[in-house]
């Protein structure tokens, strides 16, 4: 892949690095943020879908304007990564 694909175009530059070493460390450096991009982004995501609710909107309405399921929106609204509960702590 030449070219990153969208919204991370502005990362190519990555790709362009002539010294491998410096090219695979600064690589690297990006690959280890992304959980923490990906918290990031789900906390937007989750803001966003709690206006649209606190605007008004049901979680249908939300659903539907975002081509998500009605469970999926409710699911976001609520932080849930997925439609799966955290797992309480084991007793071991």
């Amino acid at each position: 892949m030449t070219t990153p694909p969208p919204p991370f175009e502005s990362l190519k530059h990555l790709a362009d690095q002539g010294d491998p070493t410096d090219r695979a460390k600064n690589v690297g450096r990006v690959l280890e943020s992304i959980p923490a991009l990906q918290h990031w982004l789900r906390e937007i995501r989750q803001g966003a879908v709690r206006e649209m609710r606190d605007s008004g909107m049901s979680h249908a309405e939300v659903s539907k304007e975002l081509g998500l399921s009605r469970a999926r929106a409710q699911q976001i609204a609520e932080g849930r990564a997925s439609g799966k509960r955290a797992e309480p702590p084991s007793a071991e």
